[in-house]
């Protein structure tokens, strides 16, 4: 990074914006839409890019560390929920490199995309968005596929790669959501806007029957040290809006150390992923 790049970033930095989330209102919205709250949640790694710690957090080596590319399930009694869609191995390879694909486990996703009763997207980029946007039933999967004003605003005039750019009439096949902070999307899950790492950006809270809550932080952080540290990521290709992302990983930071029964996600973290799983909090297969 040149001085003068880093000199901005500090700039940046010290002009941090606060994330303010009020958890107890969130926790109240997880309970007004009637019905049972979720009983699982199920994570899926789709693929995944191997990057030098110096791009994942700002300070770090040349350490390699293996980023997933995830999805979840959100498991109910008589349905499923699906937070974001995986991508296909030819938007995969449009990253460029040659980086592991699982396409076994796309499969299986595709498979869950199909029998889920709601789709929820939490941003605009490729390998959250595609295994919907590709899909060669993608009529039927948008009709029950959520999608924030802002994020349609994306897919049709920022699209994350040019063959994901949609036209305003497809676009309008999803079911287009404009909210201020939070919504209830279903019961035990609300959406909470978190602008920062893109502009339509979303986090999703999710309240499990058990009393066990997860948040996912999407983006947000790529590994969970970013927010354990707060500091921010370092790969030059990454446009953020840094002053938010650095309000964001403090509260997370804070969320993480005063909330003992919440349990936080982070996408592209393949240790957490893991230690989550081996805890039981996360499971490791879709249902199917």
């Amino acid at each position: 990074m040149s001085a003068v790049s880093a000199a901005s970033r500090t700039e940046a930095w010290a002009a941090e914006i606060p994330f303010d989330v009020d958890l107890p209102i969130v926790r109240k919205l997880a309970r007004v839409l009637p019905g049972a709250l979720p009983i699982a949640v199920n994570g899926a790694r789709i693929a995944a890019s191997i990057r030098p710690q110096r791009f994942v957090i700002e300070g770090g080596d040349d350490t390699p560390v293996t980023m997933p590319r995830t999805a979840y399930q959100v498991v109910y009694p008589d349905c499923t929920v699906m937070i974001d869609s995986g991508f296909d191995q030819t938007t995969h390879e449009s990253f460029g490199g040659q980086e592991p694909y699982f396409p076994e486990e796309f499969a299986k996703l595709k498979r869950a995309l199909d029998a889920a009763r709601l789709i929820v997207l939490t941003h605009h980029h490729a390998d959250h968005v595609g295994g919907v946007l590709t899909a060669a039933n993608f009529a039927e999967l948008a009709g029950k596929t959520i999608v924030s004003s802002e994020m349609a605003r994306c897919m049709v005039e920022t699209p994350h790669r040019p063959h994901l750019k949609l036209a305003s009439e497809v676009v309008n096949r999803f079911v287009l959501l404009d909210y201020r902070q939070y919504y209830p999307v279903a019961p035990g899950i609300v959406l909470i806007k978190a602008p920062g790492h893109s502009v339509d950006s979303q986090m999703v809270f999710i309240a499990l029957a058990s009393g066990r809550e997860v948040l996912h932080s999407v983006d947000s952080a790529w590994n969970m040290e970013n927010i354990r540290r707060i500091k921010g990521k370092a790969a030059p290709w990454v446009k953020e809006d840094v002053p938010r992302i650095m309000g964001q990983l403090r509260w997370l930071n804070a969320t993480s150390r005063n909330e003992r029964e919440l349990a936080i996600l982070v996408t592209h973290d393949d240790a957490l992923f893991a230690s989550l799983i081996k805890s039981g909090l996360l499971g490791g297969q879709l249902k199917l």
